[in-house]
């Protein structure tokens, strides 16, 4: 069963059961079975006044919402490709995916307009509210989409009015999505998802999360990640039970008590700080609710204190681990097969293996089609049909995967962000003020730059006294390079801000131990003898 037809379903056989709520800081509203079919089906006339066809890619620039439901789904209906776009990119960077992406239309809120460049003359409809007064008068903006539907309902005949659409057949090596992620160099790449990478993957998660028609899932995730679409949009349509979706990402831990969840999928930074505030209230359930049995960590390590706190509430801790590459579940634990240490077992008709080099390996349906507009990438996507992840790894004999490292040096935050730390290192060195540079921050709230300065253009460009040895520890030399820092990354995602700054006084060399033969950072070196001063940093 696809998504259309579990939609349909539900519509039919439940058509006055409670399915969604979107909360807001007035309250919660509730939308049943019935009503989302009928918004579903109107939404599906609104993209087809507008020309959407099949194999058009249709941009989403947005946060949570019900028209983010809507448009996605749509998007199945007329054989669209839907392109989720990250809220947090910079200018530049969401220009670059919308201009490799060709999306022919991108609906998005105002409050992103300006994130927008008009230079790429994509049309523009604005969801969550009227357009601005305000607005580029370069961009092209067709309307509000609230102002659409009307105008919809207006223009159509009661025969028309009265119509259903019929589900159409599932084509399940159709390019359904195009998902951004970060490449090897660090540049995104368009991970290609099709019909049945999706629906595959969702039916296996759902399976292992044990779910019937009494969850309640709880969902904060952006749909922009794949975590939170798959294994919260996507798993609750197939299971039809109830899905909540927070009024906003930042305040989402305040919001669980109120939705009162069974389930919650999320990052370890999240959970952490639940836990935070159920320790503020009297008793627990105070911030997690009464019903809570089961939440499902990912993106990033969840430490052994965390787990411990909420198995001792009786919450089962489930860990997974994927990439968007694999749609994205490849591994995931059960309530009744937990381990600590492990991301769990294979999915279902999954296989994971460790090769000759120790790097996890992976074989299933929910495996990517390829990166759009990369052919060189996609020939080098599988190894004799395997996925090769980047990722290390051991496997136990009750088939538990354990992650040990990475073969590439990419940074997880504890927020489950990705980042390439040559990128941001690349425009960093780039600085006549900057002579070396370091990027750390795996598995930590924010990231941390170790830089060693050009002193002589410092003090060339501050008439200051002094040493480098005095100026390392300075807090106004310190503040002088942030802002250098800030300047250089002005064009970069929020999550790709440098946080905190480590200045050396000697320039890293090979003899030191800190630079191979080649030049090429020593990282683990690096770290090792600074371990102290990024211990306190991230401590504080």
């Amino acid at each position: 069963m696809n998504f259309l037809e579990a939609l349909q379903s539900h519509s039919l056989h439940q058509p006055d059961q409670l399915a969604l709520q979107v909360l807001s800081p007035e309250g919660g509203h509730w939308l049943t079975w019935s009503e989302l079919w009928d918004a579903f089906q109107e939404t599906v006339f609104v993209l087809q006044s507008l020309g959407v066809m099949r194999g058009n890619r249709i941009g989403i620039l947005s946060e949570n919402s019900l028209p983010w439901i809507l448009l996605d789904l749509a998007c199945h209906q007329l054989h669209a490709v839907s392109v989720p776009l990250n809220t947090q990119l910079s200018q530049s960077q969401l220009t670059e995916q919308l201009k490799h992406s060709g999306v022919s239309l991108l609906f998005t809120e105002a409050l992103n307009l300006p994130l927008v460049d008009a230079e790429v003359g994509v049309p523009i409809v604005v969801t969550g509210g009227a357009v601005p007064d305000s607005v580029n008068a370069e961009l092209v903006i067709i309307g509000a989409w609230n102002s659409l539907v009307t105008a919809s309902r207006v223009g159509r005949s009661a025969e028309i009015q009265n119509a259903r659409w019929a589900v159409p057949a599932s084509l399940p090596d159709r390019i359904a999505s195009i998902v951004y992620t970060s490449g090897t160099t660090g540049e995104a790449k368009g991970v290609m998802l099709t019909e049945d990478n999706l629906v595959f993957n969702a039916e296996m998660a759902l399976k292992r999360y044990q779910f019937d028609r009494s969850t309640h899932q709880f969902n904060f995730l952006p749909f922009f990640h794949a975590f939170g679409r798959t294994c919260d949009f996507y798993v609750w349509l197939l299971g039809g039970h109830q899905l909540t979706l927070a009024s906003d990402r930042q305040t989402a831990s305040h919001e669980v008590a109120q939705a009162n969840p069974t389930h919650i999928n999320g990052v370890p930074y999240f959970f952490e700080k639940l836990l935070i505030l159920s320790q503020q209230k009297e008793v627990p359930t105070q911030a997690l609710g009464e019903r809570l049995i089961q939440i499902n960590s990912g993106g990033a390590t969840l430490t052994k204190s965390i787990f411990d706190d909420f198995t001792e509430l009786d919450v089962a801790v489930l860990e997974g681990y994927g990439l968007t590459e694999t749609s994205p579940v490849a591994t995931l634990a059960g309530r009744d097969a937990i381990k600590y240490g492990s991301v769990g077992r294979a999915l279902d008709q999954t296989a994971i293996k460790i090769n000759s080099e120790g790097e996890v390996i992976i074989r299933g349906r929910h495996v990517c089609a390829g990166y759009y507009r990369n052919a060189q990438e996609s020939d080098q996507l599988l190894s004799e049909g395997w996925l090769c992840t980047g990722d290390l790894g051991t496997l136990d004999e009750d088939g538990f995967l354990y992650l040990t490292g990475r073969k590439t040096e990419l940074i997880v935050t504890s927020s489950g962000k990705n980042i390439w730390p040559q990128t941001i290192e690349q425009l960093l060195s780039s600085h006549e003020g900057i002579e070396q540079v370091m990027v750390v921050g795996d598995q930590q709230k924010f990231l941390t730059a170790i830089i060693v300065p050009n002193w002589e253009y410092f003090a060339d460009s501050t008439d200051v006294s002094g040493t480098p040895e005095q100026w390392k520890d300075s807090p106004n030399v310190e503040r002088w390079f942030q802002y250098l820092v800030d300047q250089c990354l002005e064009n970069r995602a929020a999550y790709e801000q440098i946080g905190q700054l480590v200045l050396m006084s000697d320039p890293w060399t090979s003899e030191a131990g800190q630079l191979t033969a080649k030049g090429t950072l020593r990282r683990g070196v690096i770290k090792a003898q600074l371990v102290d001063v990024l211990d306190r940093l991230y401590r504080g």
